[in-house]
C-alpha cells in the first residue's frame, strides 16, 4: 500500500492539472434527523422525521480544478448499473481527448467496462491508490460531523437568485437534464444545492 501511494505521489508531477477530473461522490439519508430536543418545561417538543421512511439520494460529480461538472443526483445508494449509466450519459460527453478521469477504488467503479467507456470517450482512466490506516485517519465521519448535519439550520437558506444559489448552480443545464431523465428514475427538477 505505501508504494502504490508512493508511485501515485511521483507521478503526480507529469499531470496537467487541467486534464484532471475526480469523480468524487457523496450520499445523505433522511435518517439523519435530529433524535433529541430541548423545550421549555412543559411544553411540547414538536419535530418532525420520516420515521422509517428512510430515503437515500446519491450526488455524483466530476471535479475540475476550476468548476464542477457532469452533475448527477439519484435517490438511491450508488451501484455498478447506474455508475456505468452516469459515465455513458454524464461523463463521456463532456470528456476531450487527452483528458484523465480519477476514480477512487469503490467496487462500483472497479469493472472492465467503466475503463472501456472512458477510453471510447479518449480519456484516460487512473485510479488512486488504497487507502492506509496510517495515512488517513479514517473514512467514516465522526460522531460531531454528523451532529452537525443533523442540527437544524439557525438561519433560513438564502433565497433562490442570491449569490450561493447561482454559484451552486453554474454546471452545464444539459448535464441536469440528462441526469433528471435517466432510464429508472424519477423525473426530478433541478434543484438549488
Amino acid at each position: 500500500m505505501a508504494a502504490a501511494r508512493e508511485r501515485w505521489r511521483a507521478g503526480q508531477k507529469l499531470l496537467d492539472p487541467f486534464r484532471l477530473i475526480f469523480i468524487d461522490e457523496t450520499g445523505t439519508s433522511t435518517n439523519m434527523a435530529r433524535l433529541r430536543g430541548r423545550a421549555r418545561r412543559g411544553a411540547r417538543l414538536i419535530g418532525k422525521v420520516p420515521h422509517g421512511h428512510w430515503k437515500i439520494t446519491t450526488f455524483v460529480a466530476g471535479l475540475r480544478c476550476d468548476e464542477i461538472t457532469a452533475p448527477f443526483v439519484i435517490d438511491k445508494p450508488m451501484n455498478s448499473a447506474i455508475f456505468l449509466t452516469y459515465l455513458e450519459k454524464c461523463l463521456v460527453p463532456i470528456l476531450k481527448p487527452g483528458d484523465v478521469v480519477v476514480l477512487d477504488n469503490l467496487t462500483s467503479h472497479k469493472n472492465d467496462e467503466v475503463r472501456r467507456i472512458i477510453e471510447a470517450a479518449g480519456a484516460t482512466l487512473l485510479y488512486l491508490p488504497p487507502y492506509s490506516r496510517t495515512s488517513i485517519r479514517s473514512s467514516k465521519p465522526s460522531p460531531s460531523s454528523k451532529r452537525i448535519c443533523a442540527k437544524p439550520p439557525s438561519a433560513p437558506s438564502p433565497p433562490s437568485g442570491t449569490a450561493s444559489a447561482l454559484s451552486s448552480t453554474s454546471s452545464r443545464l444539459t448535464n441536469a437534464e440528462i441526469s433528471s431523465g435517466m432510464p429508472g428514475t424519477r423525473n426530478l427538477k433541478p434543484k438549488t444545492l
